[in-house]
């Protein structure tokens, strides 16, 4: 994903790659705060977000766009209930 501008960041080469293959703007964004705030806080590998996990968010977005969009949400709100129910709700997902 180093293809593009040597200026900008991974998070958002990757949410320009993600718009281009066709992922709605929003959900592109949602994508590159998960990719950016993990890096930003150093969470664990073992969570959603390293560099690694871009084409795997990709394929998820495009192929399951609301499915991503709640894992997304799931990684940067864990404890906001609230949030996270509404979005259950907006989305169809149980």
């Amino acid at each position: 994903m180093n293809d593009l501008s040597t200026n900008s960041e991974f998070w958002d080469e990757w949410q320009q790659a993600a718009v281009a293959a066709g992922v709605a703007v929003p959900l592109a964004e949602l994508g590159c705060a998960v990719l950016r705030t993990h890096r930003k806080n150093r969470w664990s590998k073992d969570f959603l977000g390293v560099e690694e996990d871009g084409p795997f968010m990709l394929e998820l977005c495009l192929g399951e766009p609301a499915q991503a969009e709640m894992l997304f949400l799931e990684n940067l709100h864990p404890y906001d209930t609230v949030l996270l129910d509404a979005a259950r709700a907006r989305l169809g997902i149980a």
